[in-house]
């Protein structure tokens, strides 16, 4: 504290211990001083410009990683074709399409979503893809052959029809 404010502070102290009447033009003194000393202490550490907390943005997964919120779908292959073999999901989103497999090796794509993978023959495998683009149905490729839709929306919910 500034040597001037010791001085006022400690005249606030005498004044207060001398008794007499509190009047308004006293009491409103008073908390002007104090509200005065108050501007005048130590200022917060200065924050440091070069530190920059970027915050993700929004709906853009970072290369290799799924989001906590990432949707999720099942599909078995069942003669030749997905059941069920209707998918829908908004643009922006993560998706995993979890595919059990029928006994024979096959490979599935989503157009413009999923280049050619293989799928197993047991088991299940998981297709993790972001969805990206305008609205619009795609379709899904079983061996080449179309197996079902992927039906992508718009953040509104639209679909260009």
């Amino acid at each position: 504290m500034p040597a001037n404010g010791r001085a006022i502070t400690e005249g606030l102290v005498i004044m207060a211990q001398r008794g007499g009447e509190w009047t308004f033009s006293r009491g409103a003194a008073v908390a002007l001083i104090a509200v005065g000393l108050v501007a005048c202490g130590e200022n917060a550490a200065p924050v440091d410009p070069g530190t920059q907390i970027t915050p993700p943005v929004p709906f853009s997964p970072t290369a290799g990683e799924i989001p906590e919120e990432t949707f999720q779908a099942t599909a078995t292959i069942a003669d030749g074709a997905l059941d069920p073999d209707q998918f829908s999901a908004v643009s922006g989103t993560a998706f995993q399409l979890v595919i059990t497999g029928d006994g024979t090796e096959h490979t599935i794509e989503i157009e413009e979503l999923v280049a050619k993978r293989p799928i197993a023959a047991e088991g299940e495998t998981a297709i993790d893809f972001t969805v990206t683009g305008e609205p619009g149905t795609l379709d899904i490729l079983l061996d080449g052959k179309a197996a079902g839709t992927f039906e992508r929306q718009a953040a509104s919910g639209a679909v260009d029809s």
